[in-house]
């Protein structure tokens, strides 16, 4: 398992491919999510993409439609919550059928503890139209625990109307990027998007800015061989602290930006923020909010801080899993070999308005197109980012430490020692362990 994996490996490029889901003593047993009530007879599948559960609805209609076993989806409004809920069930009857989950440490710590079922045989059927580099991270000792529920490059998107009233062409390098967000700020116009709701989104300029300055230093910092308490770690600190106090972000506790609460449409569509580095699953959302891609929003890869970091990209991709305990296993599996098949992921895409990451069902998104082709032009090296990419005890710790630096940029020192702190007791675990 590595944080970084080629263009080549990541997506086939070929054919058009555009890179980049009664339930009473289950809620009783985990604290609960929202239940929709369609049908009896399906299957249970858990996630905490609350935005999303019109679109695992009609997924899981379509799947019952078309000879599968359908499901009914059961949405968690908090990240932490749901996976406490599926690591408290993961061993009992009371597991949710499927669930969607994250690839890296994350994937790995059920696949340790027995929680998820091979699903190797649907990579043996489908996996021609999937890359091997995608089949990697979801591949623990040959076997595979997982069929892709979500692929997405992590590019910064702006709102092409703010730019053409203020006469701003896409930024290509580091001093661009200043000079537009001086620009923007000059017009009152917030130049960024940040947040903190929901925890996890507090990591998003900080492993962007660490990729930007130095690739290297990036997968040194997540494989455990740099620490955060590093000259050049507390530089980058330094200079987002910096961004921050010039007025370049938007107050991160007042925006919410993810798949639980989300306001962001509210100042984007409108021209009040301007930009925002984050997943391509955003799209859909302001897509919802009656925002055209390619027309009234795109998509550019933030420049690098340091000229010579190369061509590199944050990406994520996550998992549908079955539950190795569930009550209906086998059922699972058939409806997971569906959604991993041309047709589910026609039917999934058609739903959500995501990317595929088969090669035969390509998006028609012009944002997504323009990003593949930037990408494979430029032959971008991936790099998992970081809720993936690094043992997942330290980024608990990292998020909540960001989110304080965040809100009170000043000594990033004490930030930075905190969550080294906990780096040094989690990588000892897993040298003990090794």
């Amino acid at each position: 398992m590595t944080s970084e994996i080629s263009r080549k490996k990541f997506l086939q490029v070929g054919g058009g491919a555009i890179a980049a889901g009664s339930l009473a003593s289950f809620l009783a047993a985990c604290g609960g999510g929202s239940s929709s009530s369609d049908g009896g007879g399906m299957l249970r599948f858990s996630n905490d993409k609350i935005n999303w559960e019109e679109w695992f609805v009609e997924t899981g209609r379509l799947a019952r439609e078309a000879g599968a076993v359908g499901w009914r989806p059961t949405q968690y409004s908090d990240t932490t919550t749901y996976q406490a809920a599926i690591k408290t069930t993961g061993n009992t009857p009371k597991v949710p059928d499927m669930f969607s989950w994250w690839s890296g440490w994350l994937m790995k710590e059920l696949v340790d503890t027995s929680m998820l079922a091979d699903v190797s045989s649907i990579w043996e059927r489908e996996g021609s139209a999937y890359s091997d580099g995608l089949k990697d991270a979801f591949t623990f000792d040959g076997k595979q625990y997982g069929v892709p529920l979500n692929v997405a490059y992590w590019p910064t998107f702006y709102n092409k109307r703010v730019f053409r009233e203020q006469g701003l062409e896409v930024p290509t390098t580091w001093d661009d990027f200043i000079a537009v967000c001086e620009r923007l700020k000059g017009a009152g116009i917030t130049p960024l998007g940040a947040t903190i709701e929901g925890r996890f989104p507090s990591f998003v300029y900080f492993q962007e800015f660490i990729v930007r300055t130095s690739p290297q230093l990036y997968r040194d910092l997540m494989e455990g061989r740099a620490k955060y308490t590093d000259p050049e770690i507390v530089d980058v600190l330094r200079l987002w602290g910096d961004l921050i106090r010039r007025g370049y972000f938007s107050d991160p506790a007042s925006v919410s930006i993810g798949t639980g609460a989300n306001n962001f449409p509210q100042y984007f569509k409108p021209g009040r923020i301007a930009m925002v580095t984050f997943g391509g699953w955003l799209e859909p959302t302001l897509m919802e909010a009656g925002m055209r891609p390619g027309e009234d929003f795109g998509a550019f890869v933030m420049p690098n801080i340091e000229a010579d970091a190369g061509n590199n990209l944050i990406y994520e991709t996550g998992p549908l899993c079955v539950a190795q305990n569930g009550q209906r296993r086998d059922d699972a599996l058939e409806a997971a070999g569906w959604w991993a098949s041309r047709e589910g992921q026609s039917a999934w895409i058609d739903a959500s308005g995501f990317a595929s990451a088969r090669a035969d069902v390509p998006s028609a998104n012009p944002v997504d197109q323009e990003i593949d082709r930037t990408i494979a032009d430029g032959r971008f090296q991936l790099l998992n980012r970081y809720w993936e990419a690094t043992p997942h005890e330290i980024v608990e710790v990292g998020v909540d430490q960001l989110a304080k630096f965040m809100l009170e940029p000043g000594d990033p020192k004490p930030i930075l020692d905190a969550i080294q702190k906990q780096a040094d007791t989690s990588w000892a675990a897993v040298e003990a362990g090794s």
